[in-house]
């Protein structure tokens, strides 16, 4: 007899199972703030390179005198003497600053006159198309557009400015129009509203029902015209009346000056109302020259330069990097702003 004490049925049983094991503890991963510090980074070198980008590529002038541009061969020829610049007026005419967390951009008003400095100083730039489709917007701004395009045609007696006009040219948008040697219109486009408007919102009846009252201090009792908090005061509608028609009179003496109105029409103006006009209304009453696409722009630009080439460039100016990070949709927001001021806006 061995030492063996195992039976056969014995060494047939199998093992006991394993003992269960406990699950394992899920691990924490720790919060990485990469993405942070990326943005930081970034946002600190977009704001070195956009403020010394510029001034290092043109030393010794102005970056407002000489902005830096951007151009690109749209039409025509790259090797045509000629140059015409194609800038765009677009939307809302406002001073409104995009912002972002890389910082601030150009407001749409400032980069379209940098972009009018830019070609006036440049003198292989013989014309600018204009390609227009705006509702108008503030006074300034405006006359500002319109100021600046009237130096580029001054700078040089040949130059020339043609307007072509998208969806419309009303109020300030056909305000800054009129600096156009030739305006033309598409089929479909709207033109007009030449007039001034002052925008506000009276609240005082509402203020009341709700318990909210006006604690403003003013130095005399037209300090605080239109405020919404008080009362509609009829000395107050008075003043504003005054200088929206003194407003007015200079948009219309504009129009009267730029545009090639029958005497009889230049003395009576009466359509001078505000109203907007659709083609080809506009162009038999002498608000637009003439109906055509953008072939139909270009062509005309090369006739008037007596020319049979050109090189169309379109022009942008260099913001940096914080523009593709800003929100550019003042007209969106318009409806919103309660803010009081002068408009050369068609606003329905």
């Amino acid at each position: 007899m061995n030492g063996n004490m195992n039976t056969p049925e014995t060494s047939a049983m199998p093992p006991p199972p394993p003992s269960p094991q406990p699950p394992p503890i899920p691990r924490r991963r720790r919060k990485s703030h990469w993405m942070l510090w990326t943005i930081l980074g970034v946002s600190l070198l977009v704001n070195v390179v956009t403020c010394t980008d510029i001034g290092s590529r043109m030393p010794g002038y102005g970056y407002r005198e000489f902005p830096v541009v951007d151009q690109t061969l749209a039409w025509g020829s790259s090797r045509a003497d000629t140059h015409v610049a194609i800038l765009a007026l677009e939307g809302v005419i406002f001073r409104e600053v995009p912002a972002s967390f890389f910082g601030s951009s150009l407001d749409p008003v400032s980069k379209l006159l940098q972009e009018i400095q830019a070609v006036t100083v440049d003198p292989r730039v013989k014309a600018i198309l204009l390609q227009v489709n705006s509702p108008g917007g503030g006074v300034t701004a405006s006359d500002e557009i319109y100021r600046a395009l009237m130096g580029f045609k001054q700078s040089d007696p040949d130059r020339k400015i043609v307007v072509h006009i998208g969806d419309m040219a009303a109020s300030g948008g056909y305000y800054a129009a009129l600096a156009g040697d030739v305006l033309i219109a598409q089929p479909t486009s709207v033109v007009g509203s030449i007039g001034v408007m002052i925008s506000a919102l009276n609240m005082h009846e509402l203020s009341q029902k709700i318990g909210v009252r006006d604690v403003s201090l003013t130095s005399s009792d037209n300090k605080a015209l239109l405020n919404s908090f008080s009362p509609i005061d009829p000395e107050h509608s008075r003043i504003l009346q005054e200088v929206v028609d003194q407003m007015y009179v200079r948009f219309r003496d504009l129009v009267l000056e730029h545009r090639p109105f029958t005497p009889e029409f230049a003395e009576d103006h009466s359509l001078l109302d505000g109203r907007v006009f659709t083609l080809p209304a506009a162009q038999e009453f002498g608000l637009v020259d003439e109906i055509g696409y953008d072939d139909y722009a270009r062509a005309r630009v090369l006739s008037l330069l007596g020319v049979e080439e050109a090189g169309f460039y379109e022009i942008s100016v260099q913001e940096g990097w914080a523009s593709l990070f800003s929100l550019r949709a003042p007209e969106l927001l318009y409806p919103l702003n309660t803010r009081s001021q002068f408009l050369y806006l068609w606003k329905p």
